[in-house]
């Protein structure tokens, strides 16, 4: 936008200079010459004007497809992210349940360990407590079985979030690689338009130039000053001379050489 900017500016200033430009005392040939450099400079101006709304045309285009780019790349960037959170909290369930799960485990190991011991010694433990032991071991038991399973469901869960953030992760980077190919090629296209337009421009205007060159080149001098004679003269002779005339009654005896100003010196006697 900035080239475009310049172009539309030097081609104000430019009509600016043609307006402004006076010859109204130049007659003949270069009174022609200059109002056809004139005629030929604002043709110039206007190269520079259009080549301006070119500019601009090529800006829009490029910020429509950057705007393209971004839209894409943001639609990418969000289904990533989106799958990035949802990974993010199964395994932070996956996690807590994995802790808890261990936890049982140990749990459920401490009891039969015990109810172990308490057979080995049967002798000196109550048969009740030897039955609470097992009835406590066998809830643990179903207590660990379904931290187990929900360890397994989180586990499967974290699996597929997993994958599914990493198949879409790629899917994102192969886009971004297409996104910026496209944006290299685009850009070195719309770099070669930008040289093209600039080609045009100087083409055009040495063109211009050249016809401003072959109206200047004919400017007759002699002929130029023969018409403002003509137009301007104030007569082919020249002033008689002015007589001097004495006061009555005093001689005067005038020097006056042939060719003399007319303004000669005179001498009273």
């Amino acid at each position: 936008r900035s080239g475009a900017k310049i172009e539309r500016d030097y081609a104000k200033d430019l009509q600016k200079l043609v307006d402004n430009c006076k010859h109204k005392n130049e007659l003949g040939s270069l009174e022609k010459a200059w109002r056809d450099v004139k005629t030929d400079t604002a043709r110039i101006a206007q190269t520079h004007d259009t080549a301006g709304a070119d500019f601009d045309k090529l800006a829009q285009e490029m910020s429509s497809f950057t705007d393209e780019q971004k839209r894409q790349s943001k639609a990418a960037e969000d289904a990533v992210q989106k799958l990035h959170s949802n990974l993010k909290s199964s395994y932070s369930k996956f996690t807590s349940q994995e802790k808890t799960f261990h936890q049982k485990g140990e749990t459920h190991d401490e009891l039969l360990n015990s109810i172990k011991f308490m057979e080995n010694t049967r002798n000196t433990v109550v048969p009740k407590e030897l039955e609470k032991a097992r009835v406590k071991e066998s809830k643990a038991k179903d207590d660990l079985e379904k931290n187990e399973n929900s360890y397994k469901n989180l586990h499967e869960e974290v699996t597929k979030s997993k994958a599914a953030y990493e198949s879409e992760m790629t899917k994102m980077c192969e886009l971004f690689q297409t996104l910026d190919e496209k944006r290299i090629d685009h850009t070195r296209d719309n770099l070669w338009k930008c040289t093209n337009l600039e080609s045009r421009i100087c083409v055009e205007q040495d063109e211009y130039a050249e016809k401003m060159r072959q109206n200047i080149e004919p400017c007759d001098i002699d002929g130029d000053i023969q018409l403002y004679i003509k137009y301007h003269k104030t007569g082919s002779e020249k002033p008689p001379n002015v007589a001097y005339k004495p006061c009555r009654g005093r001689a005067l005896k005038v020097q006056v050489d042939k060719g003399d100003h007319l303004y000669s010196e005179v001498t009273l006697h």
